[in-house]
C-alpha cells in the first residue's frame, strides 16, 4: 500500500469517528456511540460498502487518542519490499542480467529466462520484475539519471572560464622529507582558447600549492570570471575561497566523481603525459626546478603555439589574443598580492601570546591585553605578522623550552627625571589632626577665609 492509499484509509477512519475523538465521554458512552455506527453501511476507500465492528472502531479511537492521525494509518506489512513471487536465487540472476547489459528490457529478461528453461512460461510478470529492478535502483529512468547528461560547451570569451585540476607526475627526491615523493602537477586551462596560463609541479597537493599557481597565472593572463574545479580539498579550502572572493573570481565545483564534466583539462593531461611526462630523461630531471622548467617551456613554446583541433586549426595563443579586449588584465600587481593575505582579530594574552589555526605565536610584550589584527600569507600560513604602528612585526611560534631561560627584565621607563614631591601623606595628616586639633582647625579656618 502506497502513502496515498494509507492516507485515504486514515482519513476514512477519522471521518467515521467524527466528533467522538474530541468529545468528553463518560463511561459507556463510547461503546454506545460505536454500537450505533456499527449498524450503518459505510462506503470504504475501495468503493465497497461495509459494516464495521465495534472493536475495530474502538481500536481506531484509542490509537488516535494516543498517536494522533499517524495512529490511524494502516500498518505496513512486515515483508514490505520483499519479492515473494520470485526466489532469492532468481532475483539475483535477474539483477545480474540487468547489470551485465543495462539495455536489456524487462520483456527481454523474461524471454531469456523462459527460453533457457529457468522459469515456466507465464510465471513471471513484467510488473513483478519491474518492481524488483526498481528496488535495486536498476529501473530505466533511475539508470539514466545516474549518468549525467553531456553537452558540448564553450565559454563565450577568453578569461570567462578557466578549468583547474592536478595530476601526478614522476618521483623526485624531496629535500624536506629526505626521500623520493611523487610530484603533483597543478594546471589551469582557459576554456575557450585552451591556453595554459600556468603550470607548476610540487611535492604536495594542498590549497597553498594551488594558490601559488593561481597567483602566477593571474599576473600573466589576467583575472578569470570563473574557475571550474573538482571537490579535492586543495580547491575547496577556506584560503582558496577567500583569495578568489577578494579577486572577484567565482568558484564552480564539478559533481563528485564526475571527471568528464571537466573534459578539456582532462584531455590536456593526456596530451601532457604523452608529450612530456612519458618522455622525461631521469638523468636530467633531478630536482623540482628541472621539471618545472621543462613543463613551462613545453606549455609556452609548444602547446600554446601549436594548432589545436578543437580550435579549427588555430593555436591557443592566437585564439587568446583575439579576445584580448575582453580579459580583465592586472594593472596593479600589489592589489593582487593583497588578495593572497588573510587577516583575523585576536586578543593578546597576558603572556604575550595569541593563537591562530591551532598554533601559538609570541607578540611584543607591550601588546599584552590589546586586540590586534593578525595577518598571514595564504601561500604559507606559517608567515604571520602584525603592524605595530607602521612597522611590520613578524611573529614566531612559542618555544616554551627556550622561554624557560629568557630574561624577564622589566622595561625601563622613558621618563628619567625624579617625580616632584608634594609633601602630602594621608597617614601623617590624620595623625596631625588627632594630636593637634587646634592647628588642624586653624588650617581649615584659614582655608575657608
Amino acid at each position: 500500500m502506497n502513502d496515498d492509499r494509507r492516507n485515504q484509509a486514515a482519513l476514512f477512519r477519522l471521518a467515521i469517528l467524527g466528533d467522538l475523538v474530541h468529545a468528553n465521554l463518560r463511561r459507556g458512552e463510547l461503546r454506545l456511540a460505536l454500537s450505533k455506527k456499527s449498524k450503518e453501511l459505510w462506503l470504504c476507500p475501495d468503493g465497497k460498502e461495509r459494516k464495521l465492528a465495534v472493536k475495530t472502531m474502538q481500536a481506531w479511537y484509542y490509537r488516535y487518542r494516543q498517536y494522533g492521525f499517524d495512529g490511524l494509518l494502516p500498518k505496513e506489512r512486515s515483508d514490505k519490499g520483499v519479492c515473494r513471487a520470485i526466489s532469492v536465487d532468481l532475483q539475483d540472476l535477474i539483477v545480474d542480467m540487468k547489470r551485465e547489459d543495462p539495455g536489456r528490457s524487462i520483456p527481454m529478461i523474461i524471454g531469456e529466462l523462459e527460453g533457457n528453461g529457468l522459469v515456466r512460461k507465464g510465471v513471471l510478470s513484467e510488473s513483478t520484475v519491474g518492481r524488483l529492478l526498481a528496488k535495486k535502483g536498476l529501473s530505466g529512468p533511475k539508470m539514466e539519471l545516474k549518468v549525467p547528461a553531456r553537452y558540448r560547451f564553450v565559454a563565450a570569451s577568453c578569461g570567462e572560464l578557466w578549468q583547474g585540476d592536478a595530476c601526478h607526475g614522476p618521483k623526485l627526491f624531496d629535500p624536506d622529507s629526505g626521500r623520493e615523493l611523487r610530484v603533483k602537477i597543478f594546471g589551469l586551462l582557459d576554456d575557450k582558447s585552451r591556453l595554459v596560463p600556468y603550470l607548476r609541479a610540487g611535492f604536495h597537493e594542498t590549497q597553498q600549492d594551488f594558490l601559488k599557481i593561481l597567483h602566477e597565472a593571474v599576473l600573466r593572463r589576467g583575472l578569470p570570471l570563473k574557475i571550474l574545479l573538482d571537490n579535492h580539498g586543495s580547491f575547496t579550502g577556506a584560503d582558496v575561497q577567500l583569495a578568489c572572493a577578494k579577486l572577484g573570481i567565482r568558484l564552480v565545483y564539478a559533481r563528485p566523481y564526475d571527471g568528464p564534466s571537466k573534459g578539456k583539462i582532462e584531455r590536456f593531461w593526456r596530451t601532457l603525459r604523452a608529450h612530456v611526462l612519458d618522455r622525461l630523461d631521469p638523468e636530467k630531471i633531478v630536482t623540482l626546478d628541472d621539471l618545472n622548467l621543462r613543463l613551462m617551456t613545453w606549455a609556452e613554446a609548444d602547446y600554446n603555439q601549436r594548432p589545436h583541433a578543437g580550435l579549427s586549426g588555430r593555436t591557443p595563443l592566437s585564439a587568446w589574443e583575439e579576445d584580448a579586449d575582453e580579459i580583465r588584465w592586472v594593472e596593479d600587481p600589489q592589489s593582487i598580492d593583497a588578495a593572497f593575505v588573510g587577516s583575523v582579530e585576536r586578543k593578546v594574552r597576558n603572556d604575550s601570546t595569541c593563537t591562530l589555526r591551532g598554533k601559538t605565536y609570541e607578540t611584543p610584550p607591550h601588546l599584552r591585553g590589546r586586540s590586534v589584527e593578525l595577518h598571514y600569507s595564504l601561500f604559507d600560513p606559517r608567515h604571520v605578522w602584525v603592524f605595530d604602528g607602521s612597522t611590520q612585526v613578524f611573529l614566531r611560534e612559542v618555544d616554551a623550552v627556550s622561554n624557560s631561560t629568557r630574561s624577564r627584565s622589566r622595561p625601563q621607563s622613558t621618563n628619567t627625571s625624579a617625580p616632584k614631591k608634594t609633601g602630602l601623606n594621608p597617614v601623617e595628616d590624620a595623625m596631625q589632626r588627632l594630636l593637634r586639633p587646634g592647628e588642624a582647625g586653624d588650617d581649615e579656618e584659614g582655608c575657608h577665609a
